[in-house]
């Protein structure tokens, strides 16, 4: 065309915004929308191809938007593509297994992506093939102010203000928009085969069972109410392919179903709990729904037989090695999400859960439990639920707290794992900005924004709920405000590059002992608790849990402060007494706690055996005679027997469980200990100068307590 060519009318779309042409468009450049050809096109020489279109039928995918701009604009679900920049779709389901349009909500099917539902091809396009067109790449997710984006947020700010409108500009993206990958890759191997060993391990219905229990457990609440809701779905759907016999054929249909599902946008922000819920139940099954079924061990524990030979064969031995067979299936679970999606805050319950499940079978030490751990923290820092922040206008939903919850149970769970290990920790406090979640029980965040503002609005001024309720959300509460604490002390015991006053070591272990004392009175361990038998086991659990974690806290603090020469008042063994005698309760009670033993070998590893630790020192170098001047519950014949018990919890755990070896080990040393305090007389032959030289240098190992019991140090 030529350029004095008479200009057409400035084309203008639905929002009076000016069209750019199709070429500007697709390369994301601006477009100065001049007509018939802008500039750009010809400058580049394209001045035939320059054309403008307002309607097509190819669908658009919304940019979404970043957290940060979603929050300022107030907005609790996705964002939409608005009205004006739709492109009407003439789409045929040509996959017989997509769901239903009416089961997706807020018109989520229009968000298909375009190899779900595909344009009827043209004549030309059928005469010639099908056109070929490579997925997008994944998303970045969340970019915090130091990324390369933060200057471009500013600029797009800018320009808003000098030309009154917000430009549209693609964002960085949001992580909890999943980018599109193709799910026919699902009938390629090996990603078929880890379909298929997936399917073939679900339990024949009506075998598969997941109880409804509402505990202060963080597994329990609304995952299990969602869990439940899946596997009925599921049995629903598809239990005519999860027989005894089991083709290839309709496991197949099942994955592609799945992973096309899987390919969806997931809505993080959806308000609405049975929506929230719905897109990942019912017609909406995706592989994170499977993976969820597979955290709860009653799915195939307790449901089957040894001599089901048949049921067996097509699950691959459930019965006997269900928590194998589950670990292994949630692994895969998780990663078939990941091929299909760039993640959600369901993915990241399953890799957290995956964490918590394989400490259980290999040690919380292990290498692969702390590959998961790190996988866990990578995803939350990925989608940004680390640094979420508080607003004036807040309104909890299912979705929200969920968000919040999980972020806080990362954060626990690296916090134990760092003292269990010494291991530097994955993320700090300094890094975690998200809220504490709000104290409320699971049952109002299903029942919908009326409740949820009722229950809000009688919280106390700290966010506590009045009723005396020990929930979920309560116990991660006071976990995570113990757990921010403990990354100080963390840091101050590994962060070698400093000194530390001592007043400030001691200024936090009295914000410990402060924020204990500020918890509600329903959150407190009492003496005696366990003896009435109408105590319920999962209030217990969690209160002696949030006790020993504030036990530990003081437990790291005087060990500090004894390393920067503080004086000796006999705090730390009053805290190592009080951590061994609560710790024992699990055991002598292991009957109440049944639900919690797969916890035994690490309650016993984290928090007794480095308190029994200084009770051996206690034995072999007294500070008191009799009684002990501030707890006359502390003498000499309390410690043996406490110790004593000790080793029976060690060895009842076994060498060959997790943490086995670790126990094992353990119950060697305070053996020794026992046999030395017991069998010398009065002029003991232990020599006095090997205890005079040990120091109570900060260690998180519990054998360098012990370093002079070592083989290869005591010959010398």
């Amino acid at each position: 065309m030529s350029s004095s060519v008479a200009a057409a009318p400035l084309l203008r779309r639905r929002n009076g915004r000016p069209q750019a042409c199709d070429q500007c468009r697709g390369r994301k450049v601006a477009c100065d929308h001049t007509q018939p050809v802008c500039n750009r096109c010809r400058a580049t020489g394209r001045d035939d191809e320059c054309t403008y279109t307002i309607s097509s039928s190819r669908p658009v995918r919304p940019w979404p938007m970043s957290s940060a701009r979603r929050r300022n604009e107030g907005q609790q679900g996705s964002p939409s593509t608005p009205a004006a920049e739709a492109r009407p779709v003439t789409a045929s389901l040509h996959v017989s297994l997509l769901p239903d349009a009416a089961a997706f909500p807020n018109g989520v099917q229009d968000r298909v992506p375009s190899d779900v539902m595909t344009p009827s091809p043209s004549s030309d396009e059928q005469a010639s093939g099908p056109p070929s067109s490579a997925p997008p790449a994944p998303g970045p997710g969340f970019l915090g102010i130091l990324s390369h984006s933060a200057v471009y947020e500013e600029t797009k700010n800018t320009l808003s203000l000098l030309q009154g409108f917000r430009p549209c500009i693609p964002g960085h993206g949001d992580a909890a928009q999943a980018h599109f990958r193709d799910p026919s890759q699902v009938l390629s191997s090996p990603v078929r085969e880890m379909c298929l060993v997936v399917l073939r391990s679900i339990p024949c219905p009506p075998k598969g069972h997941i109880a409804l229990r509402m505990s202060p457990h963080p597994y329990d609440g609304w995952a299990r109410v969602a869990a439940q809701r899946v596997l009925a779905g599921l049995y629903e759907r598809f239990g005519a392919h999860l027989g005894t016999a089991r083709t290839n054929a309709q496991l197949e249909d099942m994955a592609l179903f799945l992973s096309r599902n899987t390919a969806r946008p997931f809505n993080d922000n959806e308000p609405d709990p049975d929506q929230w819920i719905g897109q990942f139940t019912g017609p909406n099954l995706r592989w994170e729904s499977l993976g969820l079924l597979f955290t709860f061990r009653e799915l195939g524990g307790s449901t089957l037989s040894d001599s089901d030979h048949d049921i067996e064969q097509f699950t691959c031995g459930l019965t006997r090695h269900w928590p194998e067979v589950a670990q292994v299936c949630l692994g895969l679970c998780v990663d078939l999400t990941r091929r299909f999606s760039d993640g959600n805050s369901i993915l990241l319950q399953l890799c957290i859960r995956r964490t918590v499940s394989e400490s259980i079978l290999t040690g919380d030490a292990s290498a692969s439990t702390w590959r998961c751990l790190a996988e866990s923290v990578s995803l939350m820092t990925f989608l940004g639920l680390h640094d979420e922040t508080e607003t004036p206008d807040y309104r909890p939903s299912l979705s929200s707290e969920s968000r919040r919850r999980i972020a806080a149970h990362v954060f626990i769970m690296d916090k134990v794992v760092v003292l269990f290990t010494g291991r530097p920790p994955l993320i700090g406090h300094r890094y975690a900005s998200t809220p504490l979640p709000l104290d409320l029980q699971d049952q109002i965040l299903l029942a919908g924004d009326e409740a949820i503002a009722r229950a809000s609005e009688a919280l106390d001024e700290r966010g506590w709920n009045t009723e005396g309720g020990l929930y979920a959300s309560t116990s991660l509460r006071a976990r995570l405000m113990i757990a921010l604490i403990r990354d100080e002390l963390v840091e101050i015991a590994l962060g070698r590059w400093r000194q530390t006053p001592f007043d400030k070591m001691l200024a936090i272990k009295e914000r410990q002992i402060q924020t204990m004392a500020e918890f509600p009175p329903s959150l407190i361990y009492q003496p005696g608790e366990l003896d009435a038998r109408s105590s319920s086991p999962g209030r217990v659990y969690a209160k002696l849990l949030i006790q020993l974690e504030h036990l530990q806290n003081l437990f790291v603090a005087d060990r500090l402060l004894l390393r920067r020469g503080g004086l000796d008042q006999g705090d730390l063994l009053l805290t190592s007494f009080e951590m061994v005698s609560l710790t024992l309760l699990f055991w002598t009670n292991k009957d109440r706690f049944a639900l919690a033993r797969p916890d035994f070998a690490w309650l016993v590893m984290a928090y007794a055996t480095p308190a029994g630790g200084i009770l051996c020192m206690e034995l072999l170098n007294p500070s008191f005679n009799g009684a002990h001047p501030r707890n006359a519950k502390i003498t000499r014949s309390s410690i043996i027997q406490n110790l004593s018990l000790l080793i029976g919890f060690l060895d009842w755990i076994g060498p060959s469980a997790a943490n086995g070896s670790l126990c094992a080990n353990c119950s060697a040393v305070i053996q020794h200990v026992l046999d030395h305090t017991l069998n010398t007389t009065g002029s003991s032959s232990w020599p006095p100068e090997a205890l005079d030289e040990m120091q109570l240098d900060f260690n998180f190992e519990l054998f360098d307590t012990f370093e002079w019991l070592r083989a290869d140090l005591t010959n010398e």
